[in-house]
């Protein structure tokens, strides 16, 4: 493989691997803003949320470390026997945490039902009934194992860290030399151009010296030449005329090439300056935003179960 292709597989994937990490982070911001106006607290999107399975109080249904996928309910939905529903509970500490068990028993009361919930894998239901507002999503049955440990690592501060601060740090660095490349490969192009230009109209000068020599000495029109038939032009004067128009041309060149550099130098100072300061203000404000929400998530959110991070210590 030669040296472009290669240079062109690199560029391909690092475009890949940037819009990857780009579409992460928008999607993490997304989540936080959803979980910042949801009633709940908990992050969701189109109406559905993922939680991370913390305990094995719910097998075989699904197991700990697993991310499950719920759909957020309304405080007056009405279930029924054998829904798998996530609610908000306390453990012993009075830390508020996300739990997910079975519904296995409806009280009907006259206004409002009551539901009785167990683990799979427990021994005995839980204490406290259920109220359809205190129940914030029901399991859809799907599941992905081993992916809500993964979840909680992007949760945490490192995650945090090596998930989104350091690509993004890397994108934007990236793309500064990609448009310092872009920017030097501008200018050998225009001094390309320019150059062969000036070697055109050199050629040109030549042929319509020798040309007017030619029909100096021969009494004949040249197009594009005015000469006295009687007028010789011998080589010293062709070589003095072209000298004198190699000498302009050069004085032009390094005039045309002093003019191109400044340009460039210029655009590629203001464009570098302020893509810079636009991607690093992007960058700041997607992770002080991120940041203050888990901040606040830490304070009074669950610990044990959520969508990206809270966690179920009983199932």
């Amino acid at each position: 493989m030669d040296k472009s292709k290669e240079k062109g597989l690199v560029s391909t994937i690092a475009n890949i691997v940037s819009s990857i990490v780009l579409v992460f982070a928008i999607l993490i911001t997304v989540l936080v803003i959803t979980s910042m106006k949801s009633s709940s607290g908990v992050a969701h999107l189109f109406g559905y949320s993922v939680l991370s399975v913390q305990s094995d109080s719910m097998e075989p249904t699904f197991k700990e470390n697993d991310l499950i996928v719920i759909r957020m309910t309304k405080p007056s939905e009405r279930f029924k026997k054998g829904d798998v529903v996530s609610f908000f509970t306390y453990d012993n500490t009075g830390t508020r945490f996300i739990n997910s068990h079975r519904i296995v028993e409806v009280m009907h009361g006259e206004t409002r039902d009551r539901y009785v919930t167990k683990g799979d894998n427990a021994e005995s239901a839980d204490h406290k009934k259920l109220y359809s507002s205190s129940i914030i999503g029901v399991y859809v049955d799907k599941k992905i194992s081993g992916l809500g440990a993964i979840v909680d690592f992007i949760h945490s501060p490192t995650g945090v860290l090596l998930c989104v601060v350091i690509p993004s740090a890397i994108i934007i660095i990236a793309q500064v030399v990609s448009y310092a490349n872009s920017a030097s490969r501008r200018k050998k192009q225009l001094l390309l151009e320019a150059e062969e230009r000036a070697r055109m109209e050199r050629i040109q000068l030549v042929n319509d010296v020798m040309a007017a020599q030619r029909g100096a000495m021969g009494g004949t029109f040249v197009p594009g030449v005015q000469l006295d038939p009687n007028v010789r032009v011998d080589d010293a004067d062709k070589q003095r005329v072209i000298q004198e128009y190699l000498q302009r041309q050069a004085q032009e060149e390094a005039k045309k090439q002093a003019i191109i550099e400044e340009y460039l130098q210029k655009q590629k100072e203001a464009e570098a300056a302020a893509k810079e300061e636009a991607e690093a203000a992007k960058i700041k404000a997607i992770i002080a935003e991120f940041l203050s929400q888990q901040q606040k998530a830490g304070a009074d959110a669950p610990a044990n179960e959520s969508p990206s991070g809270p966690e179920d210590s009983e199932g």
